[in-house]
């Protein structure tokens, strides 16, 4: 009895490590849905029946984000990565959070900083997005008290890092420590204490989930979000062959209490449509495979994931819920789905501030001239253009579209000419030109703040930049804003394309948070 009391105990950790994911059904014709985001961890990333290498951000076929962009015809942006936890996610959707130092994981700050220019982008461009996210949060502090019993009953450290190498994430790695605390005599106490984190990570998934949310909602308010619950992977697994008691039903309640959090507790909860994937079928139950002292351990690392029927069903339940798109579509036929600068494009066309040059083209590569530049800041304003009838530049006509917006960003010290009262309006911009003129905007829209240190100009080509320009472009190329050129220079001179803009304005003045 003592064994089976273990065993159910262990079950109520493992089942909580069990990721949770999205959907698939029939065909949805005419969805109307173009930009597709999955967000999530080892589920998303189709990790399982296939065994598919954990390569970060992989569209696997048949997982449930490659099933939802088949049936509705959408471009899948795949940002699902093994082993993710709403710390990374949030680190990758925020400047300012700092990932805990407590935090133990297979992902690392530099593997955060490589990936997270790719959230912000696509997160704000997407009409559909899938989140699934948390098991490996209730992993992480399950894994860390279960470490600490270990050394508290004198166990190496060497001991336990050797233990855990190898592990795929952290409920791999848990079970790799139960089964040396087993293996030593202190399994009972390691359980426990892996039990007492759960609690701690419990917390942390809720303060950090509403986040999440918030931070999807400030990038794109429009956008038809799908948060997938919890399931039980282990559910229909038993002791032995002949045992009609079924292990993973001990872990049913606590997986309900995470999954009425986010479908009613949760303060965007109502707003996002929340998936019910509970009973889905796993690797585990799939196999069928007994539980047994002697084969338990090995039987999991991999098992928590779906099945390929799993992961269909996720995909069904996700589509049988998606409601038809409304809204415009994507008009212009030269920036494909694939193009880098699709999501800046079609982020600013969304909101109304960027037009193209006919109704199907966008011209990407072709020049924006200072006027244009000027336009495109005034609409992310919201500038009346009734508001300034008259502009003082004496090579702008008042009947000019432009004209307006130009006014309003010399009053507002913006924009400031070329001299002799002129502002050259149909000029190329250049890049050092749009450095200084987004910066004047941020300033001036309190998002960047006036009291700031000055920064070092690092491009190979630093020494061109114009000296009225340096301040700006340096403080943009701090905040991430002006990436450069492969071979590190800035080119400062050069003309400024409708595409390299649409990046920098989103990055600069829409993706702060």
């Amino acid at each position: 009895m003592k064994s089976v009391r273990s065993i159910l105990s262990l079950f109520l950790v493992l089942a909580m490590l069990a990721p949770f994911g999205p959907c698939f059904a029939a065909q949805k014709d005419n969805c109307g849905y173009e930009y597709y985001v999955s967000l999530g961890d080892s589920i998303a990333n189709g990790i399982g029946e296939n065994n598919v290498e954990n390569k970060y951000m992989y569209r696997t076929p048949g997982a449930y984000p490659d099933r939802i962009a088949q049936a509705t015809g959408a471009y899948l942006s795949q940002l699902g990565c093994g082993g993710m936890r709403t710390v990374e996610l949030r680190a990758c959707l925020e400047d300012d959070y700092v990932m805990p130092d407590e935090y133990a994981n297979n992902f690392t700050c530099a593997k955060v900083a490589e990936i997270r220019h790719f959230y912000r982008p696509a997160v704000a461009a997407a009409d559909l997005i899938t989140l699934n996210i948390g098991a490996n949060d209730v992993a992480t502090y399950a894994l860390l008290r279960a470490r600490a019993a270990l050394a508290e009953a004198g166990v190496s450290l060497g001991a336990i890092a050797l233990a855990e190498n190898g592990a795929a994430d952290q409920a791999d790695a848990l079970s790799r420590l139960l089964a040396l605390a087993k293996q030593l005599g202190g399994y009972v106490s390691a359980v426990n204490a892996a039990i007492t984190g759960l609690a701690e990570g419990y917390a942390r998934f809720v303060q950090n989930f509403d986040a999440i949310i918030g931070d999807i909602y400030a990038l794109n308010p429009d956008v038809t979000l799908l948060v997938a619950g919890f399931y039980n992977p282990f559910n229909e697994l038993k002791i032995s062959d002949s045992s009609m008691l079924e292990l993973g039903r001990a872990a049913d309640g606590i997986i309900a209490a995470l999954n009425r959090q986010m479908q009613y507790g949760s303060k965007y909860a109502g707003k996002y449509i929340y998936v019910d994937i509970f009973g889905v079928q796993s690797l585990a139950a799939k196999r069928g495979d007994s539980i047994t002292d002697e084969g338990f351990f090995s039987a999991v690392e991999l098992d928590v994931h779906p099945s390929n029927e799993g992961q269909a069903e996720i995909a069904e339940r996700f589509l049988a819920v998606l409601p038809e798109k409304s809204g415009p579509v994507f008009p212009f036929r030269d920036v494909a789905q694939n193009r880098w600068s699709y999501p800046y494009v079609k982020t600013l066309t969304d909101r109304g501030v960027v037009q193209g040059v006919s109704e199907t083209a966008f011209a990407p590569a072709g020049q924006l001239t200072r006027g244009q530049l000027v336009t495109l800041l005034g609409r992310m304003a919201g500038v009346p253009a009734a508001d300034y009838p008259h502009c003082a530049f004496t090579d702008v006509a008042d009947d000019a579209y432009y004209a307006p917006y130009i006014e309003w960003a010399r009053r507002m010290n913006i924009v400031s000419g070329v001299g002799e009262n002129r502002f050259a309006p149909e000029q190329a911009a250049t890049r050092e030109q749009l450095a200084v003129i987004v910066d004047y905007f941020a300033l001036q829209q309190g998002i960047l703040s006036v009291e700031r240190e000055a920064q070092p100009l690092t491009f190979t080509d630093a020494a061109s930049v114009s000296p009225w320009a340096v301040a700006a472009v340096a403080q943009l190329q701090h905040e991430g804003v002006l990436g450069g050129y492969p071979d590190g220079s800035f080119r400062p001179q050069n003309p400024v394309t409708r595409e390299e803009a649409c990046k920098i304005l989103c990055e600069a003045l829409l993706f702060q948070l």
